[in-house]
């Protein structure tokens, strides 16, 4: 009979993975509205798809690590934790791409449009 802690790590490591392909059904969307149909604002779309994608990766790592820290109750794999680490730094790192464009566009005169994600100049 398996342990709590065994069906713990099978469902988490399956609902990151769930999780990690919504969000990469997502990328593959935006990017697909960026270069596919005609639209107004193509750069919004493609940064919207590289946030998705970051977020998609750092689910499917947060899920892998959570599943091999779960694994036993000590040593805690350093490994693992690099994998949370780099899985954290991921999931920010959207937000940090979003300050920079929109420090740029201040930098640069223009006015940051967080709806569309793109800098408007005038």
């Amino acid at each position: 009979m398996p342990t709590f802690r065994a069906i713990f790590r099978w469902v988490s490591l399956l609902g990151f993975i769930g999780l990690g392909l919504f969000y990469l059904n997502g990328a593959v969307f935006r990017a697909w509205v960026a270069g596919g149909p005609p639209n107004d604002n193509p750069f919004g779309w493609l940064f919207s798809a590289g946030n998705y994608f970051s977020w998609s990766i750092s689910a499917i790592l947060a899920g892998v690590s959570f599943f091999m820290l779960l694994k036993r109750a000590r040593p805690i794999s350093k490994f693992a934790v690099a994998v949370l680490v780099l899985a954290l730094g991921l999931a920010a790192l959207p937000l940090l791409r979003e300050f920079v464009a929109a420090d740029q566009c201040l930098d640069n005169g223009g006015q940051w449009s967080k709806m569309e994600l793109r800098c408007k100049h005038g």
